[in-house]
């Protein structure tokens, strides 16, 4: 009898471990979401590191390229916004580990990954699900907590 449990226990463990996303499976569906954002904003992943590009236009003050980086496995909490417009999460470290990548001496708190479409409500869940696989692909643990949108006064 307690052969058996132990086989169906490891059974059940092989079946779980097989039906997971691979990291390469995972970054890849993480990135393809953000296709759909305006052009000048793209995420990445390179290595350990999720990158985000912001291209200003030249019209702007300071216009120019900003690329801004978060090590995966140091991530500890993940807030999320979900409104009409877009989806956004604030990711953090238990410590600043944000950076610019012109700037890898100068530790930011918050790194902003988001996704400009309309989405449904199932579509959100997943997205968490998958980012917190991916946190725990590259060795870390991460928390999702929801925050609140900031209403504009006008």
């Amino acid at each position: 009898m307690i052969k058996k449990t132990i086989s169906l226990l490891l059974l059940l463990t092989l079946v779980e471990h097989a039906m997971a996303q691979s990291r390469q499976e995972t970054e890849d569906w993480i990135i393809h979401q953000t296709k759909v954002n305006p052009y000048g904003l793209k995420h990445r992943i390179e290595g350990n590191e999720l990158i985000s590009r912001l291209e200003l236009p030249s019209v702007t003050i300071g216009g120019g390229i900003i690329e801004k980086a978060i090590p995966i496995g140091q991530i500890t909490t993940i807030a999320y916004t979900h409104t009409n417009e877009y989806l956004s999460y604030a990711i953090q470290c238990d410590r600043p580990c944000a950076f610019l990548l012109d700037e890898s001496d100068k530790k930011q708190s918050k790194f902003l990954f988001e996704i400009y479409k309309k989405l449904d409500a199932s579509y959100v869940p997943r997205m968490n699900t998958a980012l917190l696989h991916l946190v725990k692909l590259h060795g870390g643990k991460a928390k999702i907590v929801r925050a609140e949108a900031v209403k504009q006064a006008f």
